[in-house]
């Protein structure tokens, strides 16, 4: 058995020392909520599951800091986590943000993914290479794609702003096709709306 002792600290902290020694830093919330008090006794059983919910609660905090800047993928949240020196309570933290709605990669797989749409001008291919960077599932993947309209006018439109001005000769289209390719495009729609941005311009003129 070790005995806890209560020092107050600033901005609302307390340090834990077991045995005189400093062990940990919470704050009075917790403090209440756990219900410690000073020159209380504590089994080592009962330091370990302490340690725990202390270290799940920074990891919450933490969390809750990085998500309220803008939305993250539950592996990308952990390992952000653990990049931070956040180990131990990290599961129970991703856990209990989950329960509350705060962590859902479904919403943030439909949020990126019209992100990269609507901002970078990426194709399926590379959408889908840039949700599984960000350890989003191949089911939550597969299921935001099947939302998503990816329809030829974006990307005549794409082509007629980027690149018309290198359609001029077969070096430069082939260098379109390369661009696209790498924005995600597959090599068959690309073709396809080349050839309607030809008929139109010939329509036009």
């Amino acid at each position: 058995m070790s005995v806890l002792t209560l020092r107050p600290g600033k901005n609302n902290k307390v340090h834990l020392l077991l045995d005189g020694a400093y062990a940990m830093t919470v704050d009075s919330d917790f403090v209440a909520f756990s219900g410690l008090y000073e020159n209380m006794e504590i089994s080592d059983e009962a330091l370990i599951s302490l340690t725990r919910e202390v270290n799940a609660r920074r990891a919450f905090n933490k969390a809750s800091d990085l998500l309220s800047l803008r939305d993250h993928s539950e592996k990308e949240l952990l390992q952000k986590l653990r990049q931070k020196g956040y180990a131990e309570g990290t599961e129970e933290a991703l856990a209990k943000l989950k329960d509350y709605g705060y962590l859902d990669d479904a919403r943030f797989a439909s949020r990126f993914a019209a992100e990269l749409q609507r901002v970078k001008h990426y194709g399926k291919h590379r959408i889908e290479q840039e949700l599984y960077r960000k350890g989003v599932s191949r089911d939550v993947i597969q299921a935001t794609l099947e939302e998503m309209t990816f329809d030829e006018s974006a990307l005549v439109s794409l082509i007629e702003r980027r690149y018309a001005r290198q359609l001029d000769t077969e070096q430069g289209v082939a260098r379109t096709v390369a661009a696209l390719q790498r924005r995600g495009y597959g090599l068959r729609e690309i073709r396809d709306a080349l050839a309607t941005l030809e008929r139109e311009t010939k329509e036009e003129t």
